[in-house]
């Protein structure tokens, strides 16, 4: 949200701040609703940062979670500054490449293609941040990151013939010849994600590479499927409990008189049994 609305802004600075949007109102609405709501739900459910199995071997990486090392102030902001910087490439290397957007017979696409295009480039943006950072790929991930892309290049044909009809939003009449026929729509809709993941995908590199965390090293073991030597948690759990049953077996459950020649008879004789024994005895 934070990159498309920030966009909006920029645009608003080149417009003298004259309440005139970039994108069409529909489109800003479904935005949120439809286009960019499944890739949270997805990771939010379905993503893992390790397996049931590496968690149950490696007990510790628990720890990640109580200490809040995933989600806490810094990574927030670490974010918000993420999305700006994207909004940055977007909207001023976007303007940049549409300035002169005369085609080849003298046409040019208007207000309303220029802001499909930067709108497709804040989407997949979006779409490749969220893929970037999924840990776990399910049937539900795929369904929800690449699909969203899939459901906006569906949904504009759609919208940009079904609503001019019906009078429900005339913006997009007539833009489709401007838009698929157009290389730079292509272009832009590719070339601005592609710039703005490289940073992000550098960061996560020299942190996984330089600056590694414990649970790094368990993803790779996990992907590889690495031999772990140390002694698993069950074996260590049966040990205890055979040392266990061992220290119990030992314990004395009565006297043995010793074996050596005339070791009862001296025995005996320590003690003298006519005296009354003690209450208890």
């Amino acid at each position: 949200n934070i990159t498309l609305y920030i966009t909006q802004f920029w645009f608003a600075i080149f417009n003298v701040f004259s309440g005139q949007t970039v994108y069409e109102s529909w489109s800003i609405t479904f935005y949120t609703v439809f286009f960019t709501v499944m890739p949270p739900f997805a990771i939010g459910v379905f993503d893992q940062f390790l397996n049931a199995r590496s968690l149950d071997r490696y007990p510790e990486m628990y720890k990640m979670g109580q200490k809040g090392v995933f989600f806490n102030v810094r990574s927030f902001w670490g974010w918000a500054v993420n999305a700006f910087y994207h909004s940055l490439i977007l909207f001023f290397l976007g303007t940049a490449l549409l300035f002169d957007d005369a085609e080849s017979d003298g046409m040019v696409g208007g207000q309303w293609v220029y802001g499909v295009i930067i709108y497709t480039a804040v989407l997949t943006t979006v779409l490749l941040k969220a893929a970037l950072i999924t840990n776990m790929w399910t049937k539900w991930t795929v369904l929800a990151i690449p699909g969203s892309l899939i459901l906006w290049f569906a949904f504009l044909p759609i919208y940009s013939i079904v609503a001019p009809k019906f009078r429900t939003s005339t913006e997009y009449e007539g833009i489709l010849g401007h838009i698929y026929a157009n290389p730079r729509f292509w272009l832009i809709s590719a070339l601005l994600p592609v710039l703005c993941m490289v940073r992000d995908y550098g960061y996560k590199f020299l942190k996984r590479m330089y600056f590694t965390k414990p649970y790094h090293i368990v993803q790779e073991i996990q992907k590889f499927n690495i031999p772990d030597y140390r002694p698993r948690m069950e074996r260590f759990k049966k040990a205890v409990h055979k040392a266990r049953l061992l220290q119990r077996l030992r314990r004395t459950r009565g006297y043995a008189f010793s074996q050596t020649e005339g070791g009862q008879e001296k025995v005996i004789r320590a003690y003298d049994t006519t005296m009354q024994k003690p209450s208890g005895y």
